[in-house]
């Protein structure tokens, strides 16, 4: 299995990713197959060589003491109903790897609907803010401030405290993490070169240092100040006796220390608060196993928003037989890894074709064997490159067309099918475009659309309608198109003549017709070839049956690299990957504008 060392004391770059035996579960423990792991700022420190009086790690060793995943096996004296569960555990170390052993003293179930990454996120600053909140006694109205409170820890705190009703003022450095921090519930938000001249009744302090010991002046007779926070190198520096004349209690990082029980406790309510949508943080970065340097460095830099996470495994929109919407199902995956010539592309958004449901539902005959994937065209970030890839980076943002499994948080591609994102293009809008206009191109090409034709479009206000009425225009045709009379207005803008489908179609068409492209598959194909005259000018892509018997074209299927032209197709509606079964729906139903378009990026952030 794969691990993630830390080779010598130092930077992000002594961070490696080793082959190492697969653990074995022990009594009392469980084997758990990760999904994701818990990146803490303590981490980063314990890596660079600091704290080596207070912990025994010496290189080589695996780092990561929060993950989250699926119990493979058990060992002796375990419950064997552990197996196959979703899980979250604190472990000693080691949680930077593909499998780790964990005492059960220590493990907890995830809820049914709680993604396993929101769980791993959470399973170390959740507890962590649980004690501090449950230590602090808030009453409504306490005066609470809280630094770090862009980070994991902070925005929790942030939000429970403005559950209990206290008056929270969070200090951040970055508009960012003030702005998540707002977000989260905060009544007030502040940079520390602006903490206020008042007291406070608690502080929560998650950064120590000079920024600890200006908070600790700042509580109020009688009040409580929690210092737990080490980003800076060391907790705040208070003097115990000014404590005692002011009456302030100290409590230090023992909080936030849980012996098992307590934290298994503490664990179980974090994740029922989760997924009932009450406890929560930001995850601000969210990156494979393999490129664990990234997420240190992303703490050094402090800039990071909330939580940073490895992933250990992908989530996938999936189906097990032919049927409606309802057989799709998002599951987790292995993380795919790149072949020659291909790329891994993190994906934040895929776009939603008749195709894809049409292969869901059986319609093109395409037998099941094993979970089927959906979704053939995709915008995302690169990711990781495979063996002999050259001219793309990691981070680059590109679009393009898959195979299949584009409807995923990260899919494989090959590299030449991909183009880089047009910058004046959202990921949304370049997910539309992929299989819009490469079969525009295909179609116009293959009647032989030119300057002084007129091009009847059946269909014309879908993805392939519009990329096609757009790029016919380009070519000098005239472009006749049959929509909805809804869409009429926005089709006039792009110089299309709009005609309503339907019974009576052809007294409503503005003059003669010299090819026809039918996007629509409803039993247009006789009609557009009495308007022609000649089969031969009339090409679809949605009515093979139809083609045949009429002796049409029909076509069908091209990959290559996505050129936009200058291209848009308005993006109908923006899907949730989770609710991928809504999308299809929406997309069989049909009479929208443009395209139906998934977004993985409110899912899981890249």
């Amino acid at each position: 299995m794969r691990v993630v060392e830390v080779t010598q004391f130092g930077g992000p770059e002594t961070l490696q990713v080793r082959e190492a035996p697969e653990p074995v579960a022990g009594p009392g423990q469980v084997l758990i197959g990760v999904s994701a792991v818990d990146v803490m700022s303590i981490d980063a420190q314990v890596r660079s060589g600091w704290g080596r009086e207070w912990f025994a790690h010496e290189p080589p060793f695996v780092p990561g003491t929060g993950v989250a995943g699926r119990v493979l096996s058990v060992g002796d004296g375990v419950d064997a109903g552990w197996a196959g569960r979703r899980v979250a555990a604190l472990v000693p170390g080691g949680g930077y790897a593909e499998q780790v052993a964990a005492d059960t003293a220590t493990v907890v179930a995830v809820p049914d609907g709680l993604p396993s990454w929101r769980a791993a996120a959470l399973v170390q600053v959740g507890p962590a803010a649980l004690s501090l909140i449950g230590a602090a006694q808030l009453k409504p109205g306490a005066r609470v401030l809280v630094t770090g409170a862009g980070g994991a820890l902070g925005l929790v705190l942030v939000r429970l405290a403005a559950a209990a009703g206290a008056r929270v003022t969070a200090a951040a450095h970055g508009a960012a993490k003030r702005a998540a921090a707002r977000d989260a519930g905060a009544d007030e938000v502040i940079d520390y070169a602006d903490l206020p001249d008042r007291g406070f009744d608690v502080v929560f302090d998650g950064v120590g240092g000079d920024v600890g010991a200006a908070a600790f002046r700042l509580v109020g007779p009688g009040g409580r100040f929690f210092a737990y926070g080490v980003p800076s190198g060391s907790t705040a520096a208070v003097d115990p006796a000014e404590a005692d004349r002011r009456g302030v209690r100290l409590v230090g990082m023992e909080q936030v220390q849980l012996a098992p029980d307590t934290f298994r406790r503490l664990a179980e309510r974090t994740m029922a608060e989760a997924a009932a949508g009450r406890i929560g943080t930001v995850v601000g970065l969210a990156v494979p196993l393999e490129r664990a340097r990234e997420a240190h460095a992303a703490l050094a830099a402090r800039e990071l928003v909330g939580k940073a996470i490895l992933l250990v495994t992908a989530q996938a929109v999936r189906y097990r037989a032919h049927g409606g919407p309802e057989v799709l199902a998002l599951e987790e995956i292995p993380m795919p890894q790149p072949g020659p010539g291909q790329v891994r592309v993190a994906v934040k958004a895929a776009g939603v074709n008749a195709l894809d449901w049409k292969i869901r539902k059986g319609l093109l005959g395409t037998p099941i064997d094993g979970p089927q994937s959906t979704g053939i065209e995709l915008a995302g970030t690169i990711d990781a490159l495979g063996p002999g890839v050259e001219g793309r980076r990691l981070g680059l943002p590109v679009y393009g067309q898959v195979p299949s499994g584009a409807a995923a948080t990260h899919a494989i591609a090959d590299a030449d099918a991909l183009s880089a994102k047009p910058d004046d293009l959202s990921y949304e809008e370049a997910a539309a475009l992929p299989v819009a206009v490469e079969t525009a191109h295909r179609t116009l090409d293959a009647l032989g659309v030119r300057s002084g034709h007129t091009l009847l479009i059946h269909a014309v206000a879908g993805g392939v309608g519009l990329a096609a009425a757009q790029l016919a225009r380009a070519r000098g045709a005239k472009v006749v198109g049959t929509a909805s009379e809804r869409h009429h207005d926005f089709l006039r803008g792009l110089g299309v003549h709009p005609v309503v489908y339907g019974e009576g179609l052809k007294e409503r068409l503005p003059g003669p017709i010299d090819r026809v492209l039918d996007a629509s598959g409803r039993g247009e194909l006789e009609l557009s070839v009495e308007l022609t005259g000649d089969p031969g000018k009339v090409i679809t892509i949605a009515d093979p049956v139809g083609a045949g018997t009429l002796g049409v074209r029909f076509s069908t299927g091209g990959t290559t690299r996505p050129a936009a032209d200058g291209v848009r197709v308005p993006v109908a509606e923006v899907v949730p990957l989770e609710r991928a079964a809504d999308a299809h729906r929406r997309s069989e139903d049909g009479h929208f504008l443009g395209k139906i378009v998934l977004t993985a990026e409110a899912f899981l952030p890249h």
